[in-house]
């Protein structure tokens, strides 16, 4: 799976969680802000996949940002939040290239992590007037909610997981049910032509006796090749669990 397909999965698994649009929704009432988003985020890309924006901002999910010109990427390598609640007037913050880029002055984001404690990108909100960010109360709200989208978001990826493994099972089940299918199928003329044969009047003792032993040739190679089969799919199913 190659970057972009792994991002897009990841958009689909936020989309998933029924809780992420009023989580975005409370962190824009906690924090006076007018944007929020949940962010993927890697050492190469930043990309939207879920946005609640009455700022008009214009980023839709799918959207990618240069991870470069975000704090996120601050974020995702020292795994700490990046707050601030008025840019201009801050003593680091007012000179740095970002918030000057895109016309920011209040900020707030934290990291978001899976159950399994890796990185997976940021909630994070923004607004182009300052706003009070001095609460604790607001990083620790933010927090939380990062918490519970990481936790929901392992319990979507383990349902997806589920589901693959159920639908690979079903297929072994089906593809060893049509093979066994095709083994009988291809046996079921010669033993058909056997049967006649061992039933016909004019045929000898010892060459009905011949025809008997044929037929449970048959029989046997038939039980041989499905029992074979049944072991290559149990053998394939405990691999991929």
């Amino acid at each position: 799976m190659n970057d972009r397909t792994q991002i897009n999965a990841d958009i689909a698994r936020i989309h998933d969680i029924a809780a992420v649009p009023r989580i975005l929704a409370a962190v824009l009432q906690s924090t006076g802000m007018r944007f929020a988003a949940v962010a993927r985020v890697t050492e190469t890309s930043w990309t939207t996949c879920a946005v609640r924006d009455e700022l008009g901002f214009g980023l839709a999910v799918g959207d990618d940002l240069p991870i470069e010109t975000t704090f996120c990427n601050e974020v995702r390598q020292n795994h700490q939040p990046v707050i601030f609640g008025h840019a201009s007037a801050h003593p680091v913050f007012s000179r740095h290239p970002t918030p000057r880029q895109y016309g920011l002055e209040s900020y707030i984001s934290v990291p978001i992590f899976r159950r399994t404690g890796e990185f997976f990108g940021t909630l994070c909100a923004i607004d182009t007037v300052p706003n009070d960010m001095e609460n604790p109360a607001i990083l620790q709200s933010l927090q939380l909610y990062s918490e519970l989208i990481g936790l929901q978001l392992e319990v979507a990826e383990e349902l997806a997981s589920t589901q693959d493994r159920l639908r690979a099972s079903e297929l072994r089940e089906q593809i060893g049910a049509n093979t066994g299918r095709e083994v009988r199928d291809l046996f079921q003329p010669i033993v058909t032509s056997l049967y006649l044969l061992r039933v016909s009047p004019s045929l000898g003792d010892d060459d009905r006796a011949l025809v008997t032993q044929m037929e449970e040739s048959c029989e046997q190679v038939s039980r041989l090749m499905q029992d074979k089969i049944n072991q290559v799919y149990g053998r394939v199913e405990g691999a991929s669990v």
